[in-house]
This record gives structure tokens, C-alpha cells and sequence, in this order.
């Protein structure tokens, strides 16, 4: 919508800018604009200037853009276009200034209409032009740093001295909440009091916060389990796989800290809880393992990664007979040298041990390169690798192909938390202190995911082949990082691989697919052209969720363009955390793979988890705008109404059907109509 009329605009858009009005100068003009575009929720750019005299350099017209205006350049020119993200829309949003040569400037075109959506409240500190932060002085943020603040958080500093949201756009979520380590006093004696204390504070601050702890004979803590409110939100949504460490001990009581782990829609460590534990004691991880269970409503993950520790696979066979349990390969490579002996430096040896922990594409391949490799090395009587052959459902991944990891194979994506939290082992003197730097932790990973969710949400990851149909639907489900994998495995599909049709009956076809750089690897594939349904023996959708390159090269020879939806799993979409809002609480809807009736007690758990849930993660999503504010309280004041008439009814109804069995139950004839 192009404004031409010098008064106020009557749109929705905020009444902050508008034909006619005037400022004096560039900075105020930029001003006026960005706060405009704050409020509204987009970037500016700024645009053309022309000048009364190009010598002098005096302005007199100067255009500010929506950031989005025009289209991406292409054209190849250095290095690969392709590797850049594109943000263009076209949009033709803009203000115009015209300057008289007294320097007043004037609002003389406005166009207020944009072709895309705007950026949340609670993202828009992440807006290009919103970044700014030369009008604040050198000298304050050196006093920040002397003070000894670290500088990652001297932004939360000085977003709260210039006023926060509304004042010039500086809203720094996440970081305004700065933690001052170094300046918290804490209780020296009583520690474990101390940490209660901040356990209970953070209790009432989060109506969804879970802790427990567990205490000794003498009633001393000994271990003790924490989660936040948006730790049970993300299990919801990514809590299938699970990683769980123990090889992290914290410093002053050597306490065994083990955090819960998973991994979200941008590939990225999502926090699900954390312990602190005495030791590793069958007492202790039965205790743990069911805390931290109750505190997810009981919901058990698909998979459980952990390093090799029998006591541990006994209790989580007990505790979580439903998860599949896994090695970490890492720590099985790391602790094989102690057993093998020179053995590890024989090329083929490494090499054949190798292939069985995750080269093997089937258990009789297997079978296989294990027999080859003790037959080889006379290995017959070698007690760790007899041991670990009885254990090999648990650590190589032909034995788990069809079970749903997430394409996790270790616990190293968990090394990324003990090196943070290394970080503050001199300085960790308390339980609290502690507590207080791994908060810290997990407010940086969060921050992250919302800097990698606005990045999604305003840009489009590059396709390689523009006019690829496949591609460009695939961009639009996927994020970025989930979307580079399917690339790979699609360009590996069409161009890195070849194919031969096996047979044929009706619409069933049987395909034979070698990748060049792997001619004598082949992999067998379905194709069933009445469904769409392929299936590939690699099984690589069923462990990982994600199309392999052999399917895919089988759709593309079948001109199947468009992937079916049933090949997209909502938990790589950028729609990943819609799946709070769905009725069915995880575990009982269409991709539960269990039977079991649900007894009336469960089902009044589950759906009082689903439904507080959800509500949460809509109050996390609203505290930062009155506007949604005002929603959510108009929403509820709604929904109360409605409930109460709901349960109202159910209770008249019931009532109803209590008073006719009764009636059925004495002698009729008393209450029949006279004929």
C-alpha cells in the first residue's frame, strides 16, 4: 500500500511514521524508521542517496528499504553462490525523506505493505539493523569488561541500560539476564542447604521446575535431580533419543555430574535435565532414572545412548524396558587400547573392528568380518572381545538398523557440556555455584536455537539445483542443517551412484543401487508406485529419519518430484515444536507402537502432562509481548468459561444416568406413564 496523502495512516500497521512528518537529520531519520521497523518486526536497509552538490556531498533524498528488497545476485562470482543463504523477498516496502537545503527532512513516500512475514517479538534483537550498538560509549563497555564480565555478556548489560525492547531496538533476550558468577555469595557452610535453597527459588519462579533429591541413612544429600520447565517442552519434542553421560565430576565434592542430552531440529544439544550424583551405585542410577522419568510424565525415549557400565544396563533394562539401550562407539574406541594391546596398531585388525562396530550393513555381514577377524588373529580365547560379542546388539549398528537414533552413534556431542563445564571447575567451591554456571550453560545453547530459528525462519537455504522440484519442497520442510543433509544424500542419489531394475511385478519393482565410490556395496530397494512406499535395505529412514541417497535415486529415475509427507519427519521440520499443541500426548497417538490399554489413572497423567505442557511453552512464547499477553488472558478467561459449562453438563449427564439405573434397578412399573 503506497501512501500519497500528507496525514496520519489509517492501517493496522503502528502509527509511528507518516506522510509529512519531519526530523532534522540523517541519524534521526534512520531513527524514526528503525523504530518503525522494530515495532513492526522487520530489518532496514538503507537505500539511494542524492545530493544537491555531489562535491559537498549535501543531501537532499535518501530512501530506507525493508531488508528484504530486491532478489538475491545469483551469478557466480568468486566462490559458490549456492553456499549463501537467501533472505530476499522483493518487498517493496520503504520510507522516502526529501531535504530541504535548510536541512529539514520530510516523510514524501511511505510504502507501508510487505510480501512476508514479520519477526517475533522475542527475535527481533537478532534483526541486522537492530545490532547496532555505536551510540553506546568504549568507555562503559571496557569499566564492564575490567569489572571482570565476561564479554559475551556485556550486551545483556547494555541492552538494559539504554531501556530494553523499546527504546532503539535493543532487546537482548537472554542475555539481559546476565549471571555474575563471580559476584554471587553463597552460604559456605550448609552447602547442601544453600543448593535446596536455589533448587526451591527457581521452583517458584517456573511452575514447571522438577527437582529431587536423595539422602543417606543419616539424612545427607547424596544425589540430587534437576530440570526446568522448558527441558520437559523439548523432551516433547525431541526426547526419542537421549544421551546420557557420567564422565564428567565436578570439583569440590567430586560429585559425578550427569546430564540427560538430546539433539533437536537444527542438530543442535538440547538440555533435558542434569544430576549430581555420589556415586555409581545401582541404588543411585534405579533412583535417577525413575526421577527423571516421572519428571518427563513417564514417557520413555526411543533410544538411550550411554558409555559401557553393566550396573547402569541393568537398571535402565528395569527402568526403561521399552528404550532401546546403546554403546557409545566413542568410548568403545577410546577403551579398547587398554584391552587389545598391540593389536590396535595392526592396520587390519583397526580396520576389521571398525567395520563391526559400523560398517556392517546387516547382522550376517556382521557375523561375518567378526569371524574373519578372529579366525585371523587367532582371538578365540580374548575375554574383553567375548564380552563384547555377547553385548554386540548394543554397539553395532547393523544390530540397530531399525530401531530410531537420530543418526547419533556416541555420546561425544555431549563432550560440548563438559568442556563448559571444565571451564569452571577452579572456580566451582559450592553445589550452588555450580548449579549457577550450568545454568549459564544452558541459557547460551538457548540462545542459540533462537538466533538458528530466526536464521530459518528468514531465510531459504540454497538449493545447488534451483530448478530442482524436490529440492526447493525439501527446503520448505526441513531447517537448514537437516536440509544440507538431505542435499548430500540427493546429490549422492542422482549423480554419485547407479542403478539396475531387478524385477518387476504389478507395482511393486525391485531395484539394485551401487554408489560409484563404493562399486562392490550394493543396496536393494522397493519401490511400491500405488502408495509411494519405498524402502531401501540400508534402513537409513528408519534409523535416522531421513531419506537415503538409494531411495532417492530410485524416486528421481521414477519421476517422483515431490517426496511424500509420509518421508518427513516433524522432528527435523522447522515445525518441529508445533507437535506440544497436538491433542494425543506423545506415546499415545497414531505413531505409538504399543498395544496396551491405558488404565484411567495413566490417562489422567498423561493428558494432565500434555495439557500443562503445552500451556507453558504458549507462556514462554507470549511473556515478552503485552499484546500476546492480552491474548493469552482473554483466551483463558474463554476457555475457563467454556470447561466449567463442560464439566457442568458432564456432571448433570452423569447424574441423569445414575438416576435412571436406579430407577431400572427398583420396580418400573411405579414411574410408568398411565395409559
Amino acid at each position: 500500500m503506497e501512501i500519497n496523502e500528507c496525514q496520519p495512516i489509517e492501517t493496522d500497521e503502528p502509527r509511528d511514521i507518516y506522510l509529512g512528518q519531519v526530523v532534522n537529520s540523517k541519524d534521526e531519520a534512520y531513527d524514526l524508521y528503525q523504530e518503525h521497523a522494530f515495532k513492526t518486526g522487520f530489518s532496514v536497509r538503507k537505500g539511494k542517496e542524492l545530493y544537491y552538490d555531489n562535491e559537498k556531498k549535501k543531501t537532499r533524498l535518501k530512501d530506507f528499504y525493508c531488508s528484504k528488497q530486491g532478489f538475491k545476485n545469483n551469478e557466480p562470482d568468486g566462490e559458490v553462490a549456492y553456499k549463501r543463504a537467501d533472505s530476499r523477498t522483493n518487498c517493496l516496502a520503504m520510507v522516502r525523506f526529501n531535504v530541504t537545503k535548510e536541512g529539514v527532512w520530510k516523510v514524501t513516500k511511505l510504502i507501508l505493505d510487505h510480501n512476508h512475514e514479520f519477526v517475533p517479538l522475542q527475535q527481533r534483537y537478532l534483526l541486522r539493523s537492530m545490532r547496532n550498538m555505536s551510540n553506546l560509549k568504549e568507555d562503559r563497555i571496557k569499566s564492564l569488561v575490567n569489572d571482570a564480565i565476561r564479554v559475551t555478556n556485556v550486551g545483556g548489560y547494555l541492552g538494559k541500560e539504554v531501556g530494553g525492547v523499546d527504546k532503539r531496538g535493543v532487546m537482548l533476550k537472554d542475555m539481559h539476564n546476565y549471571v555474575s558468577t563471580g559476584k554471587l555469595k553463597f552460604i559456605e557452610a550448609g552447602d547442601a542447604q544453600s543448593l535446596l535453597n536455589h533448587l526451591q527459588s527457581k521452583q517458584a519462579q517456573d511452575s514447571m521446575f522438577y527437582y529431587s533429591v536423595q539422602l543417606d541413612h543419616e539424612s545427607r544429600l547424596t544425589n540430587v535431580f534437576w530440570r526446568d520447565g522448558k527441558s520437559v517442552v523439548d523432551y516433547n519434542c525431541y526426547g526419542d533419543v537421549v544421551i546420557f553421560d557420567t564422565t564428567y565430576r565436578s570439583n569440590k565434592y567430586n560429585l559425578i555430574c550427569a546430564p540427560f542430552v538430546g539433539v533437536n531440529h537444527h542438530w543442535q544439544n538440547v538440555m533435558f535435565g542434569c544430576a549430581l550424583l555420589f556415586d555409581e551405585s545401582e541404588v543411585s542410577f534405579a533412583w535417577l532414572f525413575k526421577a527423571f522419568l516421572e519428571s518427563m510424565g513417564s514417557q520413555q525415549p526411543k533410544t538411550i545412548f550411554t558409555a559401557h557400565h553393566p550396573v547402569m544396563a541393568k537398571v535402565i533394562g528395569e527402568v526403561m524396558p521399552n528404550a532401546c539401550h546403546r554403546l557409545c562407539l566413542w568410548h568403545i574406541a577410546k577403551n579398547a587400547p587398554s584391552h587389545l594391546g598391540s593389536l590396535i596398531s595392526d592396520q587390519k585388525f583397526q580396520n576389521l573392528f571398525s567395520k563391526c562396530m559400523e560398517g556392517c550393513d546387516s547382522e550376517e555381514e556382521f557375523q561375518r568380518t567378526w569371524d574373519e577377524m578372529m579366525n585371523v588373529y587367532t582371538l578365540q580365547d580374548h575375554q574383553w572381545l567375548i564380552s563384547m560379542y555377547e553385548i554386540r546388539h548394543k554397539w553395532s549398528t547393523a544390530y540397530s538398523k531399525n530401531v530410531f537414533s537420530a543418526g547419533i552413534k556416541s555420546c561425544q556431542r555431549i563432550e560440548s557440556t563438559n568442556n563448559v563445564l571444565d571451564e569452571i571447575r577452579e572456580k566451582t567451591t559450592t553445589l550452588t555455584q555450580f548449579l549457577v554456571a550450568f545454568e549459564k550453560m544452558l541459557k547460551k545453547w538457548r540462545r542459540i536455537e533462537v538466533e538458528e530459528e530466526f536464521k530459518n525462519r528468514q531465510s531459504t537455504p540454497p538449493l545447488v539445483i534451483n530448478i530442482s522440484e524436490t529440492l526447493r519442497h525439501a527446503s520448505t520442510v526441513y531447517t537448514h542443517k537437516v536440509f544440507n543433509i538431505f542435499l548430500n544424500e540427493y546429490l549422492e542419489g542422482t549423480g554419485g551412484s547407479t542403478s539396475i531394475e531387478i524385477s518387476q511385478s504389478n507395482n511393486l519393482s525391485n531395484h539394485e543401487v551401487m554408489l560409484n565410490h563404493k562399486p562392490n556395496k550394493k543396496y536393494a530397494v522397493t519401490f511400491d508406485s500405488s502408495n509411494m512406499k519405498i524402502n531401501c535395505s540400508c534402513r537409513k529412514f528408519d534409523s535416522m529419519g531421513i531419506l537415503c541417497s538409494h531411495a532417492l535415486r530410485i524416486y528421481n529415475i521414477k519421476g517422483i518430484l515431490r517426496i511424500p509427507d509420509q518421508y518427513f519427519l516433524k522432528r527435523w521440520s522447522k515445525n518441529a515444536r508445533s507437535v506440544i499443541y497436538e491433542h494425543m500426548p506423545r506415546g499415545m497417538g497414531e505413531d505409538s507402537t504399543s498395544n496396551s490399554v491405558i488404565n484411567d489413572d495413566d490417562a489422567g497423567i498423561l493428558y494432565r502432562n500434555a495439557i500443562m505442557t503445552s500451556f507453558y511453552y504458549l507462556v514462554l512464547e507470549s511473556q515478552d509481548s503485552k499484546e500476546a499477553q492480552n491474548i493469552m488472558w482473554k483466551l483463558l478467561d474463554i476457555g475457563v468459561e467454556r470447561v466449567r459449562k463442560g464439566v457442568g453438563k458432564a456432571n448433570l449427564n452423569s447424574d441423569v444416568e445414575t438416576m435412571e439405573t436406579n430407577v431400572n434397578e427398583n420396580e418400573e412399573t411405579c414411574f410408568r406413564p398411565m395409559v
